[in-house]
């Protein structure tokens, strides 16, 4: 029962003191090339998401944070379909602003333990695939002192940058499908994700 009200506080928050910003997001288009970011894995060791990626076919999956109940469902969701995502030769990536300390808790919360997932702590994945806004201070401080939950503590900064929650599927190199919605209680469901990979075989 704490953790719905928990959820009814955050969902009021930003209905209530959203931006426009998270709708003034440019994401990359469908049929162009991955984009070079740093990121940082669970070591803390810097990589290129391009690179990581390569030409592997791979789901990309942008999320808030460890703080997001509705981040952690969906990655427990997609989770439950990774056996199938695996056979259909997909790696399955999650990537959010949380610094690499914290992934740990999405792992523990989602239970999202066979994923890769990664820190873009510096927003410089968010901006390349064009899917980051950055949070206001009315909102990041009603966050901080009405919700506990600081964006700062979680990053590891302060660029108070979010994603808009998105999925990329990509093979050779190139963005096959994205999905985005600034809505962030509205996700790629598990069902239509294995539609597109089907599609795409």
């Amino acid at each position: 029962m704490k953790t719905f009200f928990f959820t009814l506080f955050i969902s009021f928050a930003f209905i209530s003191f959203g931006q426009d910003a998270m709708y003034e997001i440019c994401p990359i288009k469908n049929a162009q090339k991955v984009p070079s970011a740093t990121v940082y894995n669970l070591s803390g060791k810097t990589i290129d998401l391009k690179e990581h990626i390569g030409d592997k076919p791979t789901i990309v999956v942008f999320y808030r944070g460890g703080w997001c109940p509705y981040c952690m469902r969906h990655l427990s969701a997609l989770g439950e379909i990774k056996d199938s995502i695996d056979a259909m030769g997909f790696e399955l990536i999650g990537v959010t602003p949380d610094d690499y300390s914290k992934l740990d808790t999405s792992v523990t919360r989602s239970g999202a333990m066979d994923y890769t997932l990664l820190s873009d702590k510096d927003a410089n994945a968010m901006e390349a695939f064009g899917i980051g806004w950055k949070v206001n201070e009315e909102l990041y401080t009603k966050y901080k002192n009405e919700y506990n939950m600081d964006l700062e503590w979680w990053s590891g900064n302060t660029t108070h940058v979010l994603p808009v929650p998105s999925v990329f599927i990509i093979k050779d190199g190139i963005i096959q499908y994205q999905h985005v919605d600034p809505n962030y209680t509205k996700r790629l469901s598990p069902e239509i994700l294995m539609a597109f990979l089907k599609a795409l075989k």
